[in-house]
């Protein structure tokens, strides 16, 4: 439960910034500006790995996940004081590189506690407030603007990062288990390459649905990210078990199918009832093939669940960010249809790397 609330407050940080391109658009910056100051934050994470892997190993869970809520509410601190535009892509690359950080710390701690058998369950439920914490931080942001100022937002920002790293530091050490023999992939090749290649549709997502949906007949983009909230959630929650059970590749597969139709109804988008089954279409697979993928890595890493996070972490964000400034120039020049075809297409291919891989002793 304690890392459950750190992954909650360390999470709503930087999404209370989705408000953020309104704000900055009202202090003059195009949407070309825009995009590059949000980028930042995604970049920024990738970057920043290396440092993060280095910081599980010297600092433990605990202190990582302290660790990142503190960056990300530097963040937030360097955000409401700034005034440029490098201190707006400082401050949200400073979110990036301390929200990834929570995510491998919260992760890692939870992949080291659980019990034989619930890999994948303990690892999906783990991310369960943190999925909450995509619709919660928007909402309260806006609560926080009605009534107050945009610098209030930002505070907001600051104290959750600040109640994340105290409670973060309350978490007991968790025992050190022996280290099998293996390095940080352990012949997961293929599953992180489907990871990336699933994280591509993530990232055309959540980067492009906000101006496509308006212009596909949807003025609301909520219609998407409500139901798919509610139903990663509600998947974690009542089918977290599942690739426990009947095995990573036969829950895998299936999800990641269904992540391909979900794209393929967004690529046809004309009605908000579409946008609505395709949230919560999305929100049930991606609640079942990210932890599912994440716990196949962890599994084969020879018993270094840190570096494995850390990897499947940064192989998803690889998809992300391949999306954020890949399929822009193809949507400016046809559409944007045409991305969440692309997206729909490796979501394909994601789903043929896992039929065809071959975990060997691993095997879920």
């Amino acid at each position: 439960m304690l890392v459950c609330l750190t992954l909650l407050f360390g999470a709503m940080v930087p999404n209370l910034f989705v408000l953020a391109p309104r704000f900055l658009h009202q202090r003059g910056y195009d949407e070309r500006d825009v995009g590059a100051i949000m980028g930042a934050y995604n970049l920024a994470s990738l970057i920043g790995m290396p440092a993060i892997a280095w910081l599980v190993a010297r600092l433990g869970y605990a202190r990582t996940l302290a660790a990142g809520c503190l960056v990300a509410a530097c963040g937030a601190i360097v955000f409401d004081a700034g005034d440029t535009m490098g201190a707006f892509a400082l401050a949200r690359g400073l979110m990036g590189l301390g929200f990834t950080a929570v995510l491998v710390g919260g992760a890692a701690y939870a992949a080291e506690i659980a019990p034989p058998g619930r890999l994948g369950e303990t690892l999906g439920v783990a991310g369960v407030l943190t999925l909450s914490a995509q619709a919660l931080g928007p909402v309260l942001g806006r609560g926080v603007l009605a009534i107050a100022s945009w610098p209030w937002v930002f505070r907001t920002g600051i104290a959750s990062g600040a109640i994340g790293a105290a409670i973060a530091l309350t978490l007991p050490p968790v025992p050190t288990r022996a280290r099998a023999e293996g390095g940080a992939t352990g012949g997961a090749w293929l599953v992180l390459a489907a990871t990336a290649l699933a994280g591509l549709g993530f990232g055309a997502i959540w980067n492009f649905l906000a101006d496509y949906a308006p212009r596909a007949g949807v003025d609301e983009p909520t219609t998407f990210f409500v139901p798919y909230t509610l139903a990663a959630v509600g998947t974690r929650l009542g089918l977290g078990s599942l690739s426990d059970r009947i095995g990573r590749h036969r829950a895998a597969i299936p999800a990641l199918c269904g992540h391909v139709l979900a794209l393929v109804v967004i690529a046809l988008l004309g009605a908000p009832w579409q946008l609505a089954l395709a949230g919560l279409g999305y929100g049930l697979c991606h609640g079942i093939y990210y932890p599912t993928l994440q716990a196949m890595v962890v599994e084969r890493a020879g018993g270094h669940p840190g570096r494995a996070i850390t990897v499947s972490t940064f192989a998803f964000g690889v998809g992300s960010v391949a999306a954020a400034y890949g399929l822009g120039p193809i949507a400016r020049g046809h559409g944007y249809p045409l991305i969440y075809g692309v997206a729909a297409a490796a979501g394909v291919v994601a789903a043929v790397a896992i039929a065809v891989d071959r975990p060997g002793a691993a095997r879920g």
